[in-house]
């Protein structure tokens, strides 16, 4: 499933994060990527249909593909968010051909992306967390180590009440299947070392050190690629700063058509 602004400009695909689909919708709206063709696409899992059962991150990537084949989307400037960016990592991996430039949105912090001085910490954070209740709960434990004790007031505020508790479905799938899958996961940097599409690496400035930490880490395995920091902002940033988000992916994306087109 997907939504298609439709138009001639260059694709701009979003790939949104775990627990709601919703993430981008803010963004997808915001005037500056108005002269794009902006796909939000809606991932297996959260829809009214089911997802299928064991869905891995290579299979979302593949259906990712599909979806950018079918719309003659190709090559795309994919921005992902969270969980999302590891699906957009693999479609890199897997179909470069696709992928003209590459954001990546406060990656999540899972060993296979994080700076390994990170992952015991990690560990004991995530494995303290109580996944084995009910869904609301497990949930709102999730949420608030990611984004903060406040996060559920910004969804509301953002995106309205109703659209938020009617996410039950999206945060079962969300726990029971996606952060096993993105945490079983592995990404072979050398896949991207000697051809990879421009890649931006964006973090929040209130976002804790771990995160800029994974960005630092990550930037030195993907060459080239660029850090931009958004002020203030932390995981929440797609809700809370799309407008700033927004005209950083549009100049970067505007900065490597200007540098393709001189080579």
């Amino acid at each position: 499933m997907h939504t298609d602004s439709g138009g001639h400009g260059d694709a701009l695909v979003l790939i949104h994060g775990g627990g709601l689909a919703d993430w981008f919708m803010p963004l997808a709206a915001d005037p500056a990527l108005s002269h794009h063709r902006v796909v939000r696409v809606v991932r297996d899992g959260y829809t009214d249909a089911p997802a299928p059962r064991g869905l891995t991150v290579s299979d979302h990537a593949e259906r990712t593909a599909a979806l950018i084949h079918q719309l003659g989307a190709a090559p795309a400037h994919v921005v992902a968010h969270s969980s999302g960016s590891t699906i957009a990592l693999q479609l890199a991996i897997d179909h470069p051909e696709l992928v003209r430039t590459l954001t990546l949105c406060e990656p999540p912090l899972v060993e296979t992306l994080a700076d390994p001085a990170d992952h015991a910490m990690l560990r004991a954070a995530f494995g303290a967390l109580p996944l084995d209740r009910d869904i609301a709960t497990a949930f709102d434990a999730f949420m608030t180590l990611v984004c903060g004790p406040d996060y559920r007031r910004v969804l509301i505020d953002v995106l309205g009440a109703d659209l938020v508790e009617n996410t039950a479905s999206q945060n079962r799938y969300f726990l029971a299947e996606e952060m096993p899958a993105v945490g079983a996961w592995t990404f072979d940097p050398a896949a991207l070392t000697h051809r990879h599409p421009p890649v931006l690496l964006v973090q929040g400035g209130g976002s804790p050190p771990p995160v800029h930490r994974l960005i630092a880490h990550l930037a030195g395995l993907i060459p080239g690629s660029t850090i931009a920091t958004v002020s203030g902002a932390g995981h929440l940033m797609p809700l809370t700063a799309p407008a700033e988000l927004a005209r950083l992916i549009d100049d970067f994306c505007r900065r490597q058509a200007v540098s393709a087109a001189a080579r």
